[in-house]
Formats: structure tokens, sequence, C-alpha cells
């Protein structure tokens, strides 16, 4: 569709952007045309969410049922001493909107599951998994793949993480159950493996990279692994599972 020119304030406010060939003032157009959603407001999501909000994503939703915790400030850099006890979501959508005034941002305050339950994900240029959950996943990825629409899967423990992007409906793309397989439990998570705050940080920071490319139509194929301690990266291709139970067989092929 045809989008509205950028007015002077937003030609300033993103000039550096918009002076770089992978961007351009159309990439930039697109950016604000585009509404992402970020399940969870943790290490991850926090952010993703300030990143894509100062580079210029119109629209941003947050879904997240938790409240901040002081064992969550290290990482969570969104949050102050003095929002423990507040909700995630409604913290972390104002502080993206005082970043950014162009853009809209809307926090849910719900479970993944009711929120899957009585939103469509279609409505999404991009879905960003920031839960650090095997489960929450699972059903995000079927819900993404059923409405056909793009989903960045973020992982991050101890000192390392893996960053893919999720497109099972396309033929031959895999999607976060390839990746995961039948036979991945539930990691434990950071309150018995531990995190390194600035680790996260720079998971995250990439990851909102690769967000900027899927909404560019620039996305890197293949999973990305980067332990932070050692610097050590991989980037892994990983092929479709035929048999996969969200996008195997001829539901990959529409």
């Amino acid at each position: 569709g045809c989008v509205a020119m950028l007015d002077d304030v937003q030609l300033e406010r993103y000039s550096r952007q918009i002076i770089l060939p992978q961007v351009d003032l159309i990439g930039q157009e697109r950016l604000l045309a585009s509404r992402v959603l970020v399940v969870g407001a943790g290490g991850i999501g926090c952010p993703v969410v300030l990143y894509l909000a100062r580079s210029g994503v119109g629209a941003i939703e947050i879904v997240d049922s938790d409240s901040i915790e002081l064992s969550n400030l290290p990482r969570q850099i969104a949050y102050q001493f003095s929002d423990v006890g507040s909700r995630k979501a409604q913290v972390l959508a104002r502080e993206a909107k005082a970043s950014n005034p162009d853009i809209q941002v809307e926090a849910h305050e719900s479970s993944l599951k009711d929120f899957l339950r009585h939103q469509n994900l279609s409505r999404f240029s991009l879905v960003i998994d920031a839960t650090d959950s095997v489960a929450a996943a699972r059903d995000l990825n079927r819900a993404a793949v059923s409405t056909q629409t793009p989903l960045l899967y973020v992982s991050a423990t101890g000192t390392e993480g893996r960053i893919f992007v999720s497109e099972g409906w396309r033929s031959g793309q895999p999607c976060i159950e390839c990746l995961l397989g039948p036979s991945e439990r539930e990691e434990q998570g950071c309150q018995t493996m531990g995190v390194l705050s600035p680790s996260v940080g720079a998971i995250a920071v990439l990851a909102a990279v690769q967000a900027l490319k899927v909404l560019l139509d620039r996305a890197t194929a293949g999973v990305f692994c980067l332990d932070t301690w050692t610097f050590d990266t991989m980037r892994v291709a990983l092929n479709k599972d035929p048999a996969c139970a969200a996008c195997g067989g001829d539901k990959g092929d529409r």
C-alpha cells in the first residue's frame, strides 16, 4: 500500500538510518508501516522493544502477564528500582513510547494462551518470541504457521544465545518445531542456570537487528548461535522436517 511520506522531524530523527543503503527512505517508511508483536518483556524483550521503538517500527504490541521483581533489574533494562511490583508490559510500553512519540505501543497483560485465544497473529508483520520458554515457543509457532506470520525465535541461557527466523508455512522453510524437535524439554531457566546480564543484552540487540532485517525483507537464514563469553559464533543451516507436527508435509507448501 501507499505509505505517508516522512515529515521533517522524522527525517531528522531517522537521518542516520536513512543514510544506510540497507534501509534508505523507502525502508524507513516500511518500518513505520510495520506492526510487531513482542511476547515476553524480560531480559530479551526489553532491549528488543526499546530498539525497535527507537528505530521507528510504527506499531509495537507487548504481551506479558508478570510483574517486575528485584532479581529482574540486572538485565531487564527498561525497569528502574522504583518500578518493582509494577506490571512489566505497562512499564515497557511506557518507556518505549517515551523514547519515540511517533509510534503506537500497546501492552497486553495477559498470558500467551489467553492472547492467542482472542487475537489473530495475521495482523502483525512479525512476531518475536522473547519468552525463553519452550512451551510458549511451540504455541506461538503453531499460531504463526497457521496465519503465515514470520516468527523470530530468541533464546538466551548462561552466556549463550540462539536467534532464528521461522517461516514454516513456506515451501522448504523450517519452523521452530523443526528446530526444537519433539524431544526438547523445558530448559532450565535463569533461576537455576544463571545468566550474565550483558550477554542477554547482546543477544537481544542482535535479535533486534534481525527483526529489522525481516521487516525490510533482508533476513539472514539459518540458526545463529553466539557465546558472548568466548566470542564464538556459528550459523547452522536447518532443514525442514517432513514429519514436523507444525509445518511438515503438505502443510508447509501453501
